[in-house]
């Protein structure tokens, strides 16, 4: 049964699994638990690998550097969930953070940060991905959910274009028309979501011949990081 999130944390250890029966918490982790929440030895916390399992554990033993935790059981064992991707266009390094945190908890499981022919920004950093994937475990926890999405290097508009040939279902955000509501069937989706100055002719092409899907979530224009929460809710509720 589904452990209720409110005023529940949810903590990360990558090495849990579905027969663990001791777990322990290190580094940012542990210190959020024992110096930031304080939370004492006996108190029932809640854990998960990012793959599917939430454990319910009990705090045995709390030192400077780890805590030490009993795994009593398995609250949630998820199979691995529908394949959700959103490929977005190179943003402001705030907006961009900004789309992740509110995209990891509607449900993607995958973010391609990729450059566009419009984009103003020309790359991040390796420090700027690895601060990313800090901002998707702190929205899974937040969220109180079991699976954590990966978050790609920066790639090409190509590679992005090769894999949404790929993939079943294609919704690309188009403020300019585009179709107000799709039904989505339940298979693997990506979401494409251009800069602020959006696609180029030759990409809006390249992706209609590809079988995407125009799609319009609003009358007016959004910014690039507001249009992919938009509609990864939109793909994700239908």
């Amino acid at each position: 049964m589904r452990a209720d999130p409110a005023h529940r944390f949810l903590f990360y250890a990558r090495g849990l699994d579905r027969s663990s029966g001791r777990i322990v918490l290190t580094g940012d982790e542990h210190h959020h638990l024992s110096r930031v929440l304080r939370t004492p030895t006996g108190a029932t916390v809640y854990v998960t690998n990012g793959r599917g399992v939430i454990a319910r554990c009990v705090i045995s033993d709390s030192a400077s550097r780890e805590t030490t935790l009993a795994v009593e059981g398995v609250e949630e064992d998820n199979p691995d969930p529908r394949a959700v991707t959103l490929a977005l266009a190179l943003l402001k390094k705030e907006a961009f953070a900004r789309a992740v945190d509110q995209c990891t908890e509607l449900g993607i499981t995958r973010c391609i940060p990729f450059e566009s022919e419009k984009s103003h920004i020309k790359g991040y950093s390796p420090v700027f991905i690895e601060r990313l994937r800090r901002v998707a475990l702190s929205a899974m926890k937040q969220s109180f959910r079991s699976w954590l999405p990966d978050i790609d290097s920066v790639t090409c508009f190509d590679d992005v274009l090769a894999r949404a040939k790929e993939t079943a279902v294609v919704l690309v955000g188009d403020s300019a028309g585009g179709t107000p509501r799709v039904a989505v069937r339940d298979e693997p989706l990506m979401i494409v979501v251009g800069p602020e100055g959006g696609f180029t002719d030759r990409e809006h092409g390249a992706l209609a011949a590809a079988g995407a899907i125009s799609v319009s979530v609003s009358p007016f224009r959004l910014r690039s990081e507001t249009a992919a929460a938009s509609l990864t809710a939109l793909a994700l509720s239908t």
